[in-house]
């Protein structure tokens, strides 16, 4: 198991290469509630077109690690709360995006 300070440490170095990001960290680690068995969730904001920075990312770690894109999950985020609406149903409150928005430990 890998501690929270190791990986904001790791995740530091995706700066000195990568410009124009804010990374942060969610899910068990970011909430500290991680187990042995645990992936680590990283959230990048910034420019999703640049997939190299999900694989360099990956590659810091010898666990799995899902990376979730935040403008990818707020183009999600927002087609389903419209078709929601245009149904006359709610919108989402706990949805994936909002959720992270809500949680995230940024670095």
């Amino acid at each position: 198991m890998v501690n929270v300070s190791e990986i904001f440490d790791k995740l530091s170095s995706v700066y000195k290469i990568y410009d124009g990001i804010r990374l942060g960290l969610a899910g068990s680690y970011g909430n500290d509630t991680a187990k042995t068995d645990s992936d680590i969730d990283v959230v990048i904001d910034g420019d999703s077109r640049r997939i190299e920075i999900a694989d360099y990312i990956k590659g810091l770690f010898s666990i799995p690690v899902d990376v979730l894109w935040l403008d990818l999950l707020k183009k999600d985020d927002e087609e389903l709360d419209s078709f929601a609406v245009s149904l006359g149903l709610p919108k989402n409150e706990h949805s994936v995006y909002k959720t992270i928005i809500n949680e995230v430990k940024w670095l």
